[in-house]
């Protein structure tokens, strides 16, 4: 009986152990080629990054199907079942599996056309609209099935790709950042005067070098957009100016937020200053000790501790989103020795550890037939002794 399990295990026990570590393998495989990809392209130009992560992402995923195929048929196979009994049975199977899988279909038709006119990357703001559907947000991956992004709100949507009709993209060629502001015309000698005024400010925040680095034409002011009365007694007639610059794709909200900035910092004195019946401005008002308390309460200066809390929770923030996505951080040496310094799983280590031992052990289980003479391995099984046919006669 020993003999017997023996030879199971050397025909059949061990094919099927690698075949099921080697199952497990697939998809840990695919993201850390997805990862080494990823890290590739960031050297490259970025549109054609986009269409390469895009296009790496679907590759992987098909490669994946295959393999999990090739392992199933393999399977099947150590398991005793004839592959040539199951074609007819497999055929009907396949014929109602794409009757009922109609949309699968469709969403592998467009995915294949979403990656072939690059219509989006990984990395690319979209918004996608149709059926009923309205989300926006990072593309994180494609597939030639489906499209993963990533919300504002930190929530990851899954979009079949046969199911958005409509996908604008912000993060094409480039983009235009459009401010249009209520400028206050209270502290301002003429019209003209809050123009130029607004004006500068806007040409101050694009001379940040966070900013001019991301900037890819020259600031247009449009002033006079509306000129809007005041609606409440005391308030200050207000010129609404728009201001257009062409900049980098995706990099348009920050623009946008600099030039906000630099406005309201402009004008700081002159917003809701008309609020006193007396029309004086906001800087020419005299605060009360208790409103001075009131308002450095407001804007949490009173309470030194709170601030350092505050910078130092924010800064453990941000150490934790610089971290890699997906793996977690290595707690000992050895845990550093096993994760080759976190950049595969501890898991991962540990099944190619045993596909390594699995193959060794069944090349020590091989027997191999040279020039007619035999040569079995280590921990080959005893051949099998031929049966004996005995004759009544």
């Amino acid at each position: 009986m020993l003999t017997q399990l023996w030879r199971w295990v050397a025909d059949t026990g061990i094919n099927l152990a690698i075949l099921i570590v080697a199952a497990f393998l697939v998809p840990r495989a695919g993201r850390l080629l997805q990862r080494w990809i990823h890290h590739r392209s960031e050297s490259s130009d970025p549109n054609e990054s986009k269409s390469q992560l895009a296009l790496a992402g679907a590759s992987i995923y098909i490669a994946q199907l295959v393999a999990y195929f090739v392992i199933t048929v393999f399977f099947l196979q150590q398991l005793g079942f004839s592959m040539v009994g199951a074609t007819i049975p497999a055929t009907i199977a396949s014929a109602a599996i794409g009757l009922g899988a109609q949309s699968i279909i469709a969403d592998f038709l467009a995915g294949f056309f979403i990656i072939t006119e690059k219509q989006y990357g990984v990395g690319d703001w979209v918004r996608f609209e149709g059926n009923g559907i309205e989300v926006e947000g990072t593309v994180i991956q494609v597939t030639m099935r489906a499209t993963r992004i990533r919300t504002l709100s930190e929530q990851t949507v899954i979009i079949p790709n046969s199911t958005a009709r409509v996908c604008i993209n912000s993060s094409h060629y480039w983009s235009s950042a459009v401010v249009v502001m209520d400028v206050p015309l209270l502290g301002s000698a003429s019209a003209n005067e809050a123009i130029d005024r607004t004006a500068q400010a806007a040409r101050r925040a694009l001379e940040h070098p966070d900013v001019k680095k991301e900037l890819l034409g020259e600031l247009d002011v449009q002033p006079a957009v509306s000129v809007d009365a005041p609606t409440v007694v005391g308030m200050p007639w207000t010129m609404k100016i728009r201001l257009i610059i062409q900049v980098k794709a995706t990099m348009q909200w920050m623009v946008e937020r600099a030039i906000r900035i630099a406005i309201v910092d402009e004008f700081w004195s002159e917003y809701g200053s008309a609020t006193t019946m007396t029309g004086e401005l906001q800087h020419q008002l005299r605060l009360t000790p208790q409103q001075t308390e009131e308002s450095e309460l407001n804007l949490g200066l009173s309470d030194p501790e709170a601030t350092a809390a505050a910078t130092e929770e924010i800064s453990k923030v941000t150490q934790a989103e610089a971290l890699p996505s997906g793996l977690p951080t290595p707690q000992s040496v050895f845990e550093n020795v096993l994760t080759f310094g976190g950049h595969v799983r501890t898991s991962t280590t540990m099944l190619s550890a045993l596909m390594i031992v699995l193959l060794i052990l069944r090349a020590m289980m091989v027997t191999i037939v040279v020039d007619g003479e035999t040569l079995p391995g280590p921990l080959a099984p005893p051949a099998q002794a031929p049966a004996i046919k005995i004759s009544d006669q």
